[in-house]
């Protein structure tokens, strides 16, 4: 397409919204969960992303029960109850899902929700740059940012399928204009990920679906099956054994390891706060 026609196309097209992106068979490759992961932690304001990332696929659990992770009340003894005390089990079921190796160290960052934005502060005593954590209920826009910085995107395009533009930024030098990206997949794909990857690698059927929720536990079975040494063994293996394979193109997984990791929250204090001696 030429540059006038480029032209055209941005002023008839650019205020429609994109078509609706088909992401119910998607999946992510090792490379690219590998590109997520550097592209989340490349940005300390995404590192929100990199934490829901690395519990998704580690657990193979449903995205709000990853949003709504209390560590404080619902990690102990090295599983992860996503189901909160207190609230009722509903036909979307949620899991008790061991810690596999490569997660528990993420896990003790910081108390609280575990997927909790960085938002940016300054200390009013000292004016120190920081941030405050924020527990959030969404990451769709940040994930879509994540996953245009990482490349698993296309060009959006209309309801007809005609690509769509966005006009140069003359401040940065453009003269054309450029495509107008959108990130492939969505927060689920993580999901359908854990899914085909288990399968993959021979899990069984049985412990999928259990760590999934999508198997329920018979009545004498919910409240002990899970305290068995052997519960999901061999789920936990095949997740370490994806993570060993996303090693090979990244240490954005691995905290101990990553000297990024090594990094402590610097929280703003309140305006009434007076400094420390």
């Amino acid at each position: 397409m030429g540059t006038e026609a480029q032209h055209d196309h941005v002023g008839s097209l650019r205020s429609r919204r994109p078509r609706e992106k088909r992401t119910t068979h998607l999946v992510y490759t090792v490379e690219q969960v590998a590109a997520l992961l550097d592209a989340a932690w490349a940005c300390e304001q995404r590192h929100h992303i990199h934490m829901f990332v690395m519990v998704m696929l580690s657990t193979n659990a449903r995205v709000e029960a990853v949003l709504e992770l209390d560590k404080d009340t619902q990690v102990r003894d090295g599983r992860i109850y996503f189901n909160a005390p207190g609230r009722q089990q509903t036909k979307k079921r949620r899991s008790i899902v061991p810690v596999c190796p490569t997660l528990a160290p993420w896990l003790e960052t910081h108390r609280g929700r575990a997927i909790q934005w960085r938002k940016p502060c300054t200390d009013p005593v000292t004016g120190a740059q920081g941030f405050n954590l924020v527990p959030v209920d969404s990451i769709k826009t940040a994930f879509e940012k994540t996953l245009i910085a990482a490349r698993p995107c296309g060009q959006a395009t209309d309801k007809t399928g005609a690509p769509l533009w966005l006009p140069p930024r003359r401040k940065l030098g453009e003269t054309a204009p450029r495509p107008k990206l959108v990130g492939l997949g969505s927060p689920n794909t993580l999901r359908h990920t854990a899914s085909t990857e288990m399968h993959r690698r021979g899990v069984p059927e049985a412990q999928i679906e259990t760590a999934a929720g999508h198997r329920g536990l018979g009545t004498n079975q919910k409240h002990y099956r899970h305290l068995r040494p052997e519960y999901l063994g061999d789920f936990i293996d095949g997740v370490e054994s994806f993570w060993a394979d996303v090693g090979r193109h990244t240490d954005a997984h691995l905290r101990y390891q990553n000297h990024r990791s090594g990094e402590r929250p610097t929280h703003c204090k309140p305006k009434n706060s007076k400094s420390m001696s």
